[in-house]
Protein backbone atom coordinates (compact mmCIF):
# COMPACT_ATOMS: atom_id res chain seq x y z
CA UNK A 1 0.00 0.00 0.00
CA UNK A 2 2.85 2.52 0.37
CA UNK A 3 4.45 3.87 -2.40
CA UNK A 4 8.40 5.00 -2.57
CA UNK A 5 7.08 8.55 -3.15
CA UNK A 6 8.57 11.50 -1.03
CA UNK A 7 6.21 13.19 1.02
CA UNK A 8 8.21 14.71 3.12
CA UNK A 9 10.01 16.89 1.23
CA UNK A 10 13.72 16.73 -0.59
CA UNK A 11 14.90 20.17 1.23
CA UNK A 12 14.33 18.70 4.79
CA UNK A 13 17.50 18.59 6.23
CA UNK A 14 18.77 15.57 8.10
CA UNK A 15 18.29 16.55 12.23
CA UNK A 16 21.09 16.99 14.19
CA UNK A 17 21.52 15.07 17.49
CA UNK A 18 21.01 17.86 19.34
CA UNK A 19 17.03 18.34 17.79
CA UNK A 20 16.42 14.65 19.92
CA UNK A 21 13.51 15.02 22.30
CA UNK A 22 14.75 15.59 26.00
CA UNK A 23 13.30 15.22 29.12
CA UNK A 24 9.90 17.45 30.05
CA UNK A 25 12.68 19.91 31.56
CA UNK A 26 14.06 21.37 28.40
CA UNK A 27 11.85 22.50 25.67
CA UNK A 28 12.71 22.29 22.74
CA UNK A 29 12.26 25.44 20.35
CA UNK A 30 10.29 25.29 17.63
CA UNK A 31 12.89 25.04 14.85
CA UNK A 32 14.44 22.31 16.60
CA UNK A 33 10.87 20.18 16.78
CA UNK A 34 10.21 21.00 13.27
CA UNK A 35 13.34 19.11 12.09
CA UNK A 36 12.63 16.75 14.66
CA UNK A 37 9.24 16.04 13.40
CA UNK A 38 10.65 16.38 9.57
CA UNK A 39 13.18 13.27 10.14
CA UNK A 40 10.66 11.38 11.84
CA UNK A 41 8.30 11.82 8.50
CA UNK A 42 11.72 10.93 6.19
CA UNK A 43 11.98 7.46 7.94
CA UNK A 44 8.38 6.62 7.40
CA UNK A 45 9.98 6.24 3.70
CA UNK A 46 11.62 3.70 1.42
CA UNK A 47 15.06 4.20 3.58
CA UNK A 48 18.61 4.65 1.70
CA UNK A 49 21.74 6.22 3.16
CA UNK A 50 19.89 9.68 4.18
CA UNK A 51 18.03 7.28 6.26
CA UNK A 52 20.64 5.59 8.72
CA UNK A 53 22.58 8.71 9.19
CA UNK A 54 18.88 10.34 10.58
CA UNK A 55 18.63 6.93 12.38
CA UNK A 56 21.75 7.67 13.56
CA UNK A 57 21.18 11.25 14.95
CA UNK A 58 17.83 10.20 16.46
CA UNK A 59 19.69 7.41 18.40
CA UNK A 60 17.87 4.42 17.40
CA UNK A 61 18.97 0.95 17.62
CA UNK A 62 19.92 -0.63 14.57
CA UNK A 63 19.82 0.72 10.53
CA UNK A 64 16.51 1.00 8.44
CA UNK A 65 16.55 -1.45 5.46
CA UNK A 66 14.13 -1.90 2.45
CA UNK A 67 13.25 -5.12 3.66
CA UNK A 68 12.50 -3.94 7.17
CA UNK A 69 10.48 -0.90 5.72
CA UNK A 70 8.42 -3.48 3.60
CA UNK A 71 7.54 -5.70 7.03
CA UNK A 72 6.79 -3.05 8.62
CA UNK A 73 5.19 -0.26 6.86
CA UNK A 74 3.96 -1.90 3.73
CA UNK A 75 2.69 -5.58 4.37
CA UNK A 76 2.48 -4.95 8.14
CA UNK A 77 1.15 -1.63 9.18
CA UNK A 78 0.26 1.08 6.55
CA UNK A 79 0.92 4.69 7.20
CA UNK A 80 -1.98 6.52 5.58
CA UNK A 81 -4.72 8.27 7.92
CA UNK A 82 -7.68 6.75 6.37
CA UNK A 83 -6.62 3.20 6.95
CA UNK A 84 -7.50 3.67 10.51
CA UNK A 85 -10.50 6.45 10.33
CA UNK A 86 -12.25 5.55 7.44
CA UNK A 87 -15.07 3.48 7.60
CA UNK A 88 -13.87 0.42 5.84
CA UNK A 89 -10.31 0.13 7.13
CA UNK A 90 -9.11 1.24 2.98
CA UNK A 91 -7.23 3.47 1.65
CA UNK A 92 -9.32 7.12 0.70
CA UNK A 93 -12.76 7.21 0.77
CA UNK A 94 -14.24 9.62 2.89
CA UNK A 95 -10.84 10.18 5.48
CA UNK A 96 -8.85 11.08 2.72
CA UNK A 97 -11.38 13.50 1.26
CA UNK A 98 -11.55 15.51 4.68
CA UNK A 99 -7.65 15.35 4.44
CA UNK A 100 -6.92 16.66 1.07
CA UNK A 101 -9.58 19.49 1.98
CA UNK A 102 -8.05 20.47 5.01
CA UNK A 103 -4.67 20.96 2.59
CA UNK A 104 -7.09 22.86 0.52
CA UNK A 105 -8.41 24.77 3.30
CA UNK A 106 -4.86 26.34 4.05
CA UNK A 107 -4.30 27.47 1.07
CA UNK A 108 -2.05 24.22 -0.23
CA UNK A 109 -2.58 21.86 -3.32
CA UNK A 110 -3.04 18.34 -1.59
CA UNK A 111 -0.19 15.78 -2.68
CA UNK A 112 -1.18 12.76 -5.03
CA UNK A 113 -1.30 10.72 -1.24
CA UNK A 114 -2.31 13.85 1.30
CA UNK A 115 -3.00 11.59 4.27
CA UNK A 116 0.36 9.95 4.42
CA UNK A 117 2.08 10.37 7.55
CA UNK A 118 5.30 11.77 5.97
CA UNK A 119 3.02 14.41 3.94
CA UNK A 120 0.93 15.08 7.47
CA UNK A 121 4.60 15.35 9.27
CA UNK A 122 6.22 17.19 6.73
CA UNK A 123 2.97 20.16 6.60
CA UNK A 124 2.95 20.05 9.92
CA UNK A 125 6.30 21.09 10.39
CA UNK A 126 6.38 23.40 7.54
CA UNK A 127 3.43 25.08 9.56
CA UNK A 128 5.84 25.30 13.13
CA UNK A 129 8.46 27.22 10.49
CA UNK A 130 5.97 29.63 9.24
CA UNK A 131 4.36 30.23 12.87
CA UNK A 132 8.39 30.69 13.86
CA UNK A 133 9.03 32.73 11.15
CA UNK A 134 5.86 34.98 11.38
CA UNK A 135 7.17 36.20 14.94
CA UNK A 136 10.76 36.58 13.55
CA UNK A 137 12.15 33.77 15.98
CA UNK A 138 11.97 36.85 18.74
CA UNK A 139 10.98 36.79 22.06
CA UNK A 140 7.03 37.09 22.42
CA UNK A 141 7.26 41.24 23.27
CA UNK A 142 9.06 41.29 19.81
CA UNK A 143 6.37 39.45 17.94
CA UNK A 144 3.90 41.50 19.47
CA UNK A 145 5.19 44.80 17.74
CA UNK A 146 3.86 43.75 13.94
CA UNK A 147 0.15 43.25 13.57
CA UNK A 148 0.49 41.83 10.68
CA UNK A 149 2.90 39.22 12.11
CA UNK A 150 0.71 38.23 14.53
CA UNK A 151 -1.95 37.17 12.27
CA UNK A 152 0.23 35.29 10.10
CA UNK A 153 1.46 33.39 12.92
CA UNK A 154 -1.85 33.14 14.86
CA UNK A 155 -2.99 31.45 11.46
CA UNK A 156 0.23 29.05 10.67
CA UNK A 157 -0.62 28.44 14.65
CA UNK A 158 -4.31 27.76 14.17
CA UNK A 159 -3.54 25.10 11.36
CA UNK A 160 -0.71 23.34 12.97
CA UNK A 161 -3.42 22.73 16.20
CA UNK A 162 -6.20 22.00 13.79
CA UNK A 163 -4.05 19.48 11.72
CA UNK A 164 -2.82 17.80 15.16
CA UNK A 165 -6.29 17.17 16.66
CA UNK A 166 -7.73 16.85 13.79
CA UNK A 167 -5.40 14.51 11.40
CA UNK A 168 -2.79 13.16 13.25
CA UNK A 169 -3.76 12.60 16.69
CA UNK A 170 -6.65 10.32 16.49
CA UNK A 171 -4.71 7.48 14.68
CA UNK A 172 -1.05 8.12 15.37
CA UNK A 173 -1.33 6.59 18.92
CA UNK A 174 -2.52 3.44 16.76
CA UNK A 175 -0.52 3.51 14.14
CA UNK A 176 2.45 3.73 16.52
CA UNK A 177 1.54 0.72 18.62
CA UNK A 178 1.09 -1.50 15.43
CA UNK A 179 4.62 -0.81 14.54
CA UNK A 180 6.11 -1.22 17.97
CA UNK A 181 4.49 -4.68 18.09
CA UNK A 182 4.86 -5.39 14.36
CA UNK A 183 8.10 -3.91 12.99
CA UNK A 184 12.33 -4.48 13.57
CA UNK A 185 13.98 -3.07 16.19
CA UNK A 186 14.52 0.45 14.50
CA UNK A 187 10.78 0.50 13.24
CA UNK A 188 9.84 -0.17 16.55
CA UNK A 189 12.15 2.56 18.20
CA UNK A 190 11.62 4.99 15.66
CA UNK A 191 7.53 4.32 16.49
CA UNK A 192 7.78 4.77 20.27
CA UNK A 193 9.86 8.38 19.41
CA UNK A 194 7.07 9.23 17.16
CA UNK A 195 4.26 9.07 19.56
CA UNK A 196 6.38 10.44 22.33
CA UNK A 197 6.88 13.61 20.34
CA UNK A 198 3.42 13.18 19.00
CA UNK A 199 1.99 13.43 22.42
CA UNK A 200 4.39 15.96 23.74
CA UNK A 201 3.10 18.76 20.82
CA UNK A 202 -0.63 17.75 21.68
CA UNK A 203 0.53 18.74 25.32
CA UNK A 204 1.61 22.16 24.28
CA UNK A 205 -2.09 23.06 21.98
CA UNK A 206 -5.46 23.53 23.84
CA UNK A 207 -7.24 20.30 24.61
CA UNK A 208 -9.52 19.28 21.92
CA UNK A 209 -13.03 20.17 22.80
CA UNK A 210 -14.56 16.79 21.09
CA UNK A 211 -13.77 14.18 18.79
CA UNK A 212 -12.60 14.68 15.30
CA UNK A 213 -15.06 14.84 12.60
CA UNK A 214 -13.13 11.55 11.13
CA UNK A 215 -13.87 9.68 14.37
CA UNK A 216 -17.78 11.07 14.80
CA UNK A 217 -18.56 9.87 11.67
CA UNK A 218 -17.04 6.54 12.20
CA UNK A 219 -19.53 3.81 12.18
CA UNK A 220 -19.12 0.61 15.09
CA UNK A 221 -19.60 -2.86 14.60
CA UNK A 222 -22.57 -4.22 13.56
CA UNK A 223 -23.93 -6.39 16.58
CA UNK A 224 -25.15 -9.28 14.00
CA UNK A 225 -23.01 -9.31 11.11
CA UNK A 226 -24.80 -10.92 8.44
CA UNK A 227 -22.24 -12.87 7.36
CA UNK A 228 -18.43 -14.28 7.82
CA UNK A 229 -17.14 -11.39 5.34
CA UNK A 230 -18.58 -8.89 7.26
CA UNK A 231 -17.53 -9.96 10.38
CA UNK A 232 -13.78 -10.41 8.82
CA UNK A 233 -14.21 -6.87 7.30
CA UNK A 234 -15.29 -5.29 10.69
CA UNK A 235 -12.81 -7.07 12.38
CA UNK A 236 -9.81 -5.48 9.86
CA UNK A 237 -11.24 -2.11 10.38
CA UNK A 238 -9.53 0.03 13.50
CA UNK A 239 -12.32 2.67 13.43
CA UNK A 240 -14.91 0.07 13.93
CA UNK A 241 -12.75 -2.04 16.79
CA UNK A 242 -10.49 0.19 18.06
CA UNK A 243 -7.68 -1.95 17.25
CA UNK A 244 -5.17 -2.97 14.60
CA UNK A 245 -4.30 -7.09 13.42
CA UNK A 246 -1.36 -7.14 11.35
CA UNK A 247 -0.29 -10.12 9.15
CA UNK A 248 2.35 -10.78 12.67
CA UNK A 249 -0.68 -10.76 14.79
CA UNK A 250 -2.44 -13.62 12.72
CA UNK A 251 0.74 -15.63 12.61
CA UNK A 252 0.53 -16.13 15.95
CA UNK A 253 -2.86 -16.22 16.28
CA UNK A 254 -2.43 -19.43 14.19
CA UNK A 255 0.30 -20.43 16.07
CA UNK A 256 -1.22 -20.30 19.37
CA UNK A 257 -4.20 -21.80 18.57
CA UNK A 258 -2.73 -24.80 16.26
CA UNK A 259 -4.17 -23.80 13.14
CA UNK A 260 -2.76 -23.75 9.48
CA UNK A 261 -1.48 -20.51 8.69
CA UNK A 262 -2.54 -19.77 5.07
CA UNK A 263 -0.15 -16.46 3.92
CA UNK A 264 -1.62 -13.85 2.38
CA UNK A 265 -3.86 -10.04 2.87
CA UNK A 266 -4.85 -9.74 6.37
CA UNK A 267 -8.29 -10.39 5.64
CA UNK A 268 -7.52 -13.83 3.74
CA UNK A 269 -5.44 -15.09 6.85
CA UNK A 270 -8.45 -13.85 9.55
CA UNK A 271 -10.64 -15.61 7.23
CA UNK A 272 -9.03 -18.83 7.21
CA UNK A 273 -8.70 -19.00 11.15
CA UNK A 274 -12.55 -18.39 11.71
CA UNK A 275 -13.09 -21.17 9.35
CA UNK A 276 -10.72 -23.53 10.98
CA UNK A 277 -11.91 -22.67 14.59
CA UNK A 278 -14.20 -19.74 14.97
CA UNK A 279 -14.60 -19.69 18.54
CA UNK A 280 -10.93 -20.12 19.49
CA UNK A 281 -10.22 -17.34 16.81
CA UNK A 282 -13.04 -15.43 18.18
CA UNK A 283 -12.11 -16.09 22.06
CA UNK A 284 -8.69 -14.47 20.71
CA UNK A 285 -9.86 -11.64 18.83
CA UNK A 286 -11.58 -10.63 22.22
CA UNK A 287 -8.17 -10.88 23.95
CA UNK A 288 -6.35 -8.68 21.34
CA UNK A 289 -9.32 -6.24 21.88
CA UNK A 290 -8.89 -6.37 25.66
CA UNK A 291 -4.82 -5.69 25.77
CA UNK A 292 -6.09 -2.79 23.25
CA UNK A 293 -8.50 -1.25 25.29
CA UNK A 294 -6.08 -1.46 28.34
CA UNK A 295 -3.48 0.11 26.56
CA UNK A 296 -5.56 2.66 25.09
CA UNK A 297 -6.55 3.96 28.42
CA UNK A 298 -3.66 4.29 29.49
CA UNK A 299 -2.26 6.92 26.86
CA UNK A 300 -5.29 8.89 29.21
CA UNK A 301 -5.20 12.38 28.70
CA UNK A 302 -2.09 13.00 26.56
CA UNK A 303 -4.28 11.53 23.83
CA UNK A 304 -7.07 13.90 24.33
CA UNK A 305 -10.86 12.51 23.53
CA UNK A 306 -9.92 10.08 20.67
CA UNK A 307 -7.89 8.05 23.42
CA UNK A 308 -11.65 7.36 25.25
CA UNK A 309 -13.41 6.54 21.75
CA UNK A 310 -11.04 4.27 20.77
CA UNK A 311 -10.83 2.36 24.72
CA UNK A 312 -14.47 2.60 24.05
CA UNK A 313 -14.35 0.75 20.98
CA UNK A 314 -11.62 -1.63 21.70
CA UNK A 315 -13.64 -2.47 25.07
CA UNK A 316 -17.45 -3.09 22.85
CA UNK A 317 -15.07 -5.67 20.74
CA UNK A 318 -13.80 -7.47 23.16
CA UNK A 319 -17.70 -8.14 24.38
CA UNK A 320 -19.02 -8.45 21.36
CA UNK A 321 -16.76 -11.31 20.20
CA UNK A 322 -16.47 -13.01 23.45
CA UNK A 323 -20.48 -13.25 23.12
CA UNK A 324 -19.71 -14.28 19.78
CA UNK A 325 -17.27 -17.25 20.29
CA UNK A 326 -20.06 -18.46 23.22
CA UNK A 327 -22.30 -18.81 20.50
CA UNK A 328 -19.62 -20.56 17.91
CA UNK A 329 -19.40 -22.91 20.35
CA UNK A 330 -22.33 -23.82 21.20
CA UNK A 331 -23.05 -24.09 17.44
CA UNK A 332 -20.24 -26.43 17.74
CA UNK A 333 -21.94 -28.75 20.42
CA UNK A 334 -24.74 -29.05 18.11
CA UNK A 335 -23.08 -30.39 15.30
CA UNK A 336 -23.94 -26.80 13.16
CA UNK A 337 -21.45 -23.80 11.15
CA UNK A 338 -21.44 -21.06 13.20
CA UNK A 339 -20.84 -19.20 9.30
CA UNK A 340 -22.34 -19.21 6.43
CA UNK A 341 -20.60 -20.62 3.82
CA UNK A 342 -19.17 -18.51 1.34
CA UNK A 343 -16.33 -17.41 -1.51
CA UNK A 344 -13.28 -16.14 -0.36
CA UNK A 345 -13.33 -12.84 -0.70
Amino acid sequence: MSSNKQHAGADFGPAEPGARRAGPSSAPRAGERAELIRALAVLAEMPGDRHRRLATSLGLPGSPTASGHTEALVLGVHPYASVYLGSEGMLGGETGDRVAGFWRAIGLVPPPEADHLSALLGLYASLLDAEREAENDQGPEEALVDSNRRRAAAASRRARETLLSEHLLPWIPLFCRAVEKAGDETHAAWAKLLLEVVLDEAAGCPAPIGLSAHLEAAPGLDRDPSSLSDLVDQACTPARTGIVLTRLDLASASRRLGLGLRIGERRYMLRSLLEQDPPGTLDWLAAEARSWAQWLAGTGERAGPSANFWAGRATMAAAQWTAAAAEARSDKAKGTSAFKKEGTT
